[in-house]
């Protein structure tokens, strides 16, 4: 059984966790939109003053730094980036790869625009290797978008029983993660969320919680951390 993470809660990660899958989830409630709520992951890199190191230490569904998927969404080995010029569209960029920082050692989410394709389990999973982070990465923090909040008139109110967790490869199962943060705080006027961040600390990573809510969206979190 897994650790549940409580807000503001640090903990140490254990030494054989160095990859691991980063599972988040949550809920639509009914009838909330007449538009599909496209909810994104991202995850910011940041030096010892809590700034991204560049743009491609901003991970997120739009990144220029891409790894192909095949047509299972499977990563294609070996791994490759591919420059996001090499697609005719952005819309089929996002379909057809997966954004990463250049070490490989965070690689977002597959775009689910609709949260069709993940009823079942995670909506969205980054897959992060702490050995090939970095060494002037002093954390990295987890985060989550909704895009196009104003044209939809969409905020995290109209969202419940959301969810990270931490867990390694082939442990996909729900109660089968080594961490759990199960964000009960109001959000209601809220576009973006930080849910946890990975920090170093005396030689370790360690975890936070963080349920920390923003109104501006992903633009507010290009701001504070670039």
């Amino acid at each position: 059984m897994g650790i549940n993470l409580v807000k503001g809660e640090n903990h140490k990660l254990d030494s054989s966790l160095n990859r691991f899958h980063i599972g988040l989830g949550w809920d639509v409630n009914e009838g909330a939109s007449p538009y599909d709520f496209d909810l994104d992951v991202s995850a910011f890199m940041l030096d010892k003053n809590k700034k991204a190191l560049g743009d491609s230490y901003v991970v997120f569904y739009n990144s220029d730094n891409r790894l192909r998927v095949d047509e299972n969404g499977n990563l294609i080995q070996p791994l490759k980036i591919v420059d996001a010029g090499n697609w005719s569209d952005n819309d089929k960029m996002r379909e057809e790869s997966r954004p990463t920082d250049p070490e490989l050692s965070v690689i977002g989410s597959l775009d689910d625009e609709d949260g069709s394709t993940s009823e079942d389990g995670d909506d969205e999973i980054m897959d992060i290797d702490l050995s090939k982070v970095r060494a002037d990465v002093q954390e990295i923090v987890i985060c989550v978008s909704i895009y196009e909040y104003e044209e939809r008139r969409q905020n995290f109110g109209q969202v419940e029983r959301s969810y990270v967790r931490i867990y390694k490869p082939g442990k996909d199962k729900e109660g089968q993660e080594e961490y759990l943060y199960d964000l009960t705080e109001d959000f209601s006027t809220d576009h973006a969320v930080e849910f946890c961040r990975l920090y170093r600390y005396k030689g370790d990573w360690k975890i936070q919680a963080l349920g920390i809510g923003h109104k501006g969206g992903l633009e507010e979190l290009v701001q504070k951390f670039m």
